[in-house]
C-alpha cells in the first residue's frame, strides 16, 4: 500500500518542479524583460502652406548587431500622416509606442511613404533625397530599461528639410531632425505683445549646443512655447513680423528638465 502513495507523492513533486521551471522561464522571457518606447514629433516653422509627411514604419537597432540585423519594428498597421507645420508651440503627434526588449540601442530608422508639400495652394509630391530612399537612419544611443517607459522627441526643422530640386518646380525632402530624450527636457514659455498690450505676431528662436530651435507665437493669444530643450541656459531672440516693432533679446533663461521656464508677457517697443 505504501508504494503507490510514494509514487503519487513523487509525481506531484515532479509536476510542481516542472511548473516552477516553466513559470521562471516565462517570467524571464516575458513582459518583465520589456520596456516601452514612445516617440513623438514636433516641428520648427517654414514658409510653406503645408508639409505633409507619411511614415510607413519606425525601427530601432539593437547595439552590437550587424547593420542589417537586430532591427525591432515599432510602427505597425496603417501609415502615420501629419502636417509638420501644425506641430508648433508644444503641439505634437505620436509617431510610435511599443513594448520592446530591454537593452542598448544605437540607431533609429524612419521609412517614409509619399510625402507632399503645398505652396500657392498646389500640393506637390516631395521627392526623397537619395540618402533616405532606403530609410532615414538616425544614429542615437539609448537604453531601454525593463518595466520603464523611454520617451524621445523628434524635432523636425521643416525649413532646412525641404529644398527646391531645380526640376519642374519640384522639391526634395531631406529631413533635418533633432533627437531629444524627453525626460531630460524642459521648455521656455511666454507671450509676445506690443506696448499697447496687443498681440505681436513674432518669430521666437533659441539655440541648443547643436541646433536652432524656433517657433511662432499664437496670433490670437500671443503665447509661445519652445519645447523639448536640453537642460541649460538659453538666450531667446524675438523678431516681430511688424517692422515698426523692435527685436528683443532675452539672455540667461535657465531650463530644468520636466519644467517650463515662463518668461511672462514680453512687450516689444516701437522704433
Amino acid at each position: 500500500m505504501t508504494k503507490p502513495l510514494k509514487c503519487d507523492y513523487l509525481c506531484v513533486v515532479g509536476i510542481c518542479i516542472l511548473l516552477s521551471f516553466i513559470l521562471v522561464c516565462c517570467s524571464g522571457n516575458g513582459a518583465n524583460e520589456q520596456g516601452e518606447i514612445l516617440i513623438k514629433v514636433v516641428d520648427a516653422p517654414a514658409n510653406y502652406q503645408q508639409i505633409n509627411i507619411v511614415v510607413d514604419r519606425v525601427s530601432i537597432h539593437q547595439a552590437g548587431n550587424a547593420p542589417d540585423i537586430g532591427w525591432k519594428f515599432l510602427s505597425t498597421g496603417s501609415p502615420i500622416s501629419f502636417n509638420l507645420l501644425k506641430l508648433l508651440n508644444g503641439h505634437s503627434v505620436q509617431l510610435a509606442f511599443n513594448k520592446v526588449p530591454g537593452g542598448s540601442y544605437d540607431q533609429i530608422k524612419i521609412d517614409y511613404g509619399p510625402c507632399t508639400i503645398t505652396t500657392n495652394g498646389n500640393p506637390i509630391l516631395l521627392a526623397l533625397d537619395p540618402s533616405i530612399t532606403n530609410g532615414n537612419i538616425i544614429p542615437y544611443g539609448f537604453q531601454i530599461v525593463q518595466g520603464q517607459q523611454f520617451q524621445l522627441t523628434f524635432d523636425y526643422d521643416a525649413y532646412s528639410s525641404v529644398y527646391p530640386s531645380g526640376f519642374l518646380h519640384g522639391y526634395i525632402f531631406k529631413p533635418k531632425i533633432r533627437v531629444q530624450n524627453t525626460a531630460l527636457s524642459g521648455s521656455i514659455t511666454g507671450a509676445v505683445r506690443d506696448t499697447n498690450n496687443i498681440v505681436a505676431p513674432s518669430k521666437i528662436t533659441t539655440f541648443t549646443v547643436f541646433d536652432t530651435v524656433t517657433t511662432y507665437n499664437d496670433t490670437t493669444t500671443g503665447s509661445f512655447q519652445l519645447s523639448d530643450l536640453p537642460e541649460g541656459t538659453y538666450t531667446v531672440i524675438i523678431i516681430p513680423d511688424n517692422h515698426l516693432l523692435m527685436n528683443d533679446t532675452l539672455p540667461g533663461n535657465i531650463v530644468v528638465h520636466q519644467t517650463a521656464t515662463n518668461l511672462g508677457i514680453i512687450q516689444l517697443k516701437y522704433k
